[in-house]
């Protein structure tokens, strides 16, 4: 090969190297500059969504203490039974489908609830009951099913 690039002349050798040097810019361009910008504006992408969802719930949040919403002290209710005993009960007074489990977490101060599908409604109604009675939420996975149906997984801590 270097026999070959010596056997040029002068001003062929030229052109060699201009479009070789033009061939390893296109090369680091494509290969290394573009998905390192691409992956930039995605990410700033995903911060401005963030964002955006924080202040949508900021908003609700207000939204709900403006209209009285929320749990007070004046609702609370009390009640012995161990976490997991307490969100069993309050499933099945509810009446929805039982969850697929339901298991105490961190010494019995908690309780961990599974649920393959439940109307989210429902669901939402079954937690607020729970929080009048002093355990929060600490972990909240929900994934839609279908119109109006979940799968959850809730972690609750006795505050």
């Amino acid at each position: 090969m270097k026999d070959w690039y010596l056997a040029k002349s002068a001003q062929d050798r030229m052109v060699i190297l201009i479009v070789g040097a033009l061939i390893l810019l296109t090369v680091a361009y494509i290969g290394i500059w573009r998905p390192l910008a691409g992956g930039l504006a995605n990410r700033q992408q995903s911060v401005v969504v963030a964002r955006e969802n924080l202040q949508f719930m900021r908003d609700g949040q207000a939204r709900i203490r403006a209209s009285g919403g929320g749990v007070s002290q004046n609702d609370s209710l009390t009640s012995d039974k161990a976490p997991y005993l307490l969100v069993d009960d309050v499933i099945r007074k509810a009446g929805i489908k039982l969850p697929e489990r339901v298991e105490p977490i961190k010494q019995g101060s908690g309780a961990r609830v599974q649920f393959s599908e439940v109307e989210f409604d429902k669901l939402i109604g079954v937690i607020a009951e729970l929080e009048r009675y002093g355990l929060n939420v600490t972990t909240l996975n929900v994934t839609k099913k279908s119109t109006g149906m979940v799968s959850a997984r809730i972690n609750m801590e006795r505050s």
